[in-house]
């Protein structure tokens, strides 16, 4: 750090200054009784104290500008070196998906640099509920300065109450548990998607036929959006005759595909609503050769995938805003701990000083966008 000092002494009144700032002592001096050696002692001590307290306040001030540079809505560090030493942790099952990695990581991954502090990833590598509670409970038990989950499934509500009642601040993000004590949910509206999903369904068919669904049926997230398209397709002559459980894996969501198509040969579109359901309806459509004759809504996996709508295997692509939501989700956490906004005069614990609910939006990917959103992926890509 470069620092520009200044030592003026006027009328035995000593000043020093550091980047504006002053620190006066004021003391008589006689500076004919007083040794050289004792002198340049003194400006010694005087100099690493300023430069100290200057440095802790410079690093409180980087803070302050990274949290609120991204409009953060109240981020900004009481302490930057009691934030650097708070860990935060991000929990899901099947924590390693691709879906993951490409874009809830970079969001966590982005927040923890701005506020200068820790955040881990943590959860099993697959779907397994057990450990899932198991690693909710083990992280909580550490005492983090807060945690997000995942809220696949509602069995997970209780561990998400002991991590509150421990005092762990908790929320949801994606899914949410709302019938837990978590403090907020950041994430998408997944009745929307289901909206959303039935509209282009609809588009794509004519509103009239055979239709599928593929999701992970015991998922809270997914019966909300598989609602949101039901209600969506009232009215419509679309007639759902299967809603088939894919387990979250993209063979399994093959091999259920090529079984519809058996059963229904006259299946006229299928819709999915977990990130491998698509590229699993793709390729059975692929083996059957009923690309384009069977019309195809789903959600977003990697970025590749978003090319089957360009070759026009897939109508319509939901994406969640991913690294958004992740991004808030630990600011909101964040923001619990440290804005020190009140509730007419209650804080933290006694009256939550946070959004209940950050709804992050989707965005609807067809023919007509998806050159644009290529484009711009491939421009992100190249810097």
């Amino acid at each position: 750090m470069e620092t520009k000092n200044k030592g003026v002494t006027t009328n035995n009144t000593f000043v020093y200054k550091i980047y504006g700032r002053q620190l006066k002592m004021k003391k008589k001096l006689n500076m004919k009784k007083m040794s050289g050696l004792l002198f340049l002692a003194l400006l010694a001590a005087l100099t690493l104290s300023a430069c100290d307290s200057d440095t802790q306040t410079a690093s409180n001030s980087n803070v302050d500008k990274s949290g609120s540079a991204d409009g953060a809505s109240a981020s900004t560090a009481k302490s930057s070196g009691a934030a650097k030493n708070e860990t935060y942790y991000w929990i899901s099952q099947n924590s390693t998906l691709p879906l993951f990695v490409a874009n809830d990581y970079p969001g966590l991954d982005r927040a923890a640099k701005e506020l200068n502090i820790k955040v881990e990833k943590a959860g099993p590598t697959n779907i397994d509920l057990s450990a899932f509670i198991a690693t909710i409970d083990q992280v909580c038990a550490q005492k983090p300065a807060g945690v997000t989950v995942v809220g696949w499934d509602p069995a997970l509500t209780e561990a998400v109450n002991r991590c509150m009642d421990q005092g762990v601040p908790t929320i949801t993000d994606d899914a949410d548990l709302p019938n837990s004590k978590r403090f907020s949910f950041v994430g998408t509206d997944w009745y929307d998607i289901g909206v959303q999903q039935a509209k282009a369904m609809v588009k794509a068919t004519g509103g009239k036929g055979e239709i599928a669904t593929l999701s992970m049926v015991n998922a809270d997230n997914m019966k909300r959006a598989v609602a949101g398209f039901t209600d969506t397709l009232k009215g419509t002559e679309l007639k759902i005759v299967a809603q088939e459980d894919d387990g979250g894996d993209s063979s399994t969501a093959a091999s259920k595909t090529a079984s519809l198509l058996s059963a229904y040969p006259n299946l006229l579109g299928i819709a999915g609503f977990d990130s491998e359901s698509g590229a699993g309806i793709v390729r059975a459509l692929e083996e059957a050769g009923k690309v384009g004759k069977v019309k195809v809504t789903a959600m977003e996996q990697t970025p590749e995938f978003l090319n089957t709508v360009k070759e026009g295997k897939v109508d319509a692509i939901i994406i969640q805003k991913r690294e958004l939501f992740t991004y808030y989700a630990i600011k909101t956490l964040y923001d619990f701990n440290h804005n020190g906004l009140s509730v007419n005069g209650l804080t933290g614990w006694e009256a939550n000083p946070v959004p209940v609910n950050i709804n992050t939006g989707l965005l609807v990917v067809t023919k007509d966008n998806i050159g644009k959103l290529l484009d711009a992926m491939t421009k992100r890509n190249t810097k």
